[in-house]
């Protein structure tokens, strides 16, 4: 029994290490590969400074708007289960079913200069694809389930049994939510925050069809990294990628310390 215990978790990490593990090392040996003087260099490329700025942009909207309406949707789909809410839980899967190109098509389809509602936002004088808006918006469909697949079965444990509790004894809804529900479901919205931020940040497809890759104007840092490849500049790709890998790894790296602490808490409480 313990040979095979031991057999499984060198197959898993071996499993892991070749999946993961070395192609990471394999980005980082390429981005240290010419010494810190060319890396500093490539940091400081004015395509990529924009490209990271742009994506900081991005995410900083298009996040906080998912978790509002990841969090909002998943109380109303658990609270208020009805024929409608039962759809709206099927629905919301959508942007993982489909293409990133697809996505970008149809946003394309509708937010283009001669799309459904393109026509009257150009009448307006707004101009939503191949500009921030159409990134953000790209960014917000790709990822707009990832912090409800992560609240909505915690709320289903947890029930409404403490919640109804505090209603008895006089609480309002909006202290209820900040001292009761939120509190319960902290740690499945940092999880999809993590999760939606990542994607954000590393979506490629649908924002290669919506922004115009154009640079220092639309290019995000995946575009940035994909158009210095395609360019045959490989180690400004890989330092791109470098980046993008190290802020997800620090991000993740973050959390889980949190995470830890916060159980090491409990445990010394109880």
């Amino acid at each position: 029994m313990k040979r095979s215990r031991q057999a499984l978790r060198v197959a898993v990490l071996t499993y892991v290490g070749l999946l993961i593990g070395l192609p990471l090392f394999f980005v980082f040996q390429q981005t240290f590969a010419h010494g810190w003087s060319a890396l500093g260099q490539a940091l400081n490329e004015p395509q990529m400074d924009a490209a990271i700025v742009l994506s900081i942009k991005v995410a900083l909207l298009a996040v906080p708007l998912n978790v509002i309406f990841g969090v909002g949707t998943s109380l109303w789909i658990v609270r208020h289960p009805s024929r409608f809410t039962a759809v709206l839980d099927r629905l919301i899967d959508i942007p993982l079913a489909i293409s990133p190109i697809i996505v970008g098509l149809v946003l394309m389809l509708a937010y283009g200069q001669n799309g459904w509602f393109g026509k009257t936002f150009a009448a307006w004088g707004w101009s939503i694809m191949f500009s921030y808006p159409g990134i953000v918006i790209a960014s917000i469909f790709v990822s707009l389930p990832l912090v409800s697949r992560q609240v909505i079965p915690l709320l289903r444990e947890v029930g409404t049994h403490a919640e109804e509790t505090a209603a008895t004894l006089g609480a309002g809804p909006v202290r209820i939510f900040f001292t009761i529900t939120l509190r319960s479901i902290t740690w499945a919205t940092a999880y999809g925050v993590t999760l939606t931020l990542a994607r954000v940040i590393g979506e490629y497809g649908a924002v290669l069809v919506v922004s115009g890759n154009i640079a220092l104007v639309t290019q995000t840092l995946t575009l940035n990294i994909g158009a210095n490849f395609d360019n045959f500049s490989n180690f400004q790709g890989f330092v791109g990628a470098s980046v993008l890998a190290l802020t997800s790894i620090i991000i993740l790296s973050m959390l889980s310390i949190a995470r830890h602490r916060e159980r090491k808490r409990h445990e010394y409480l109880a």
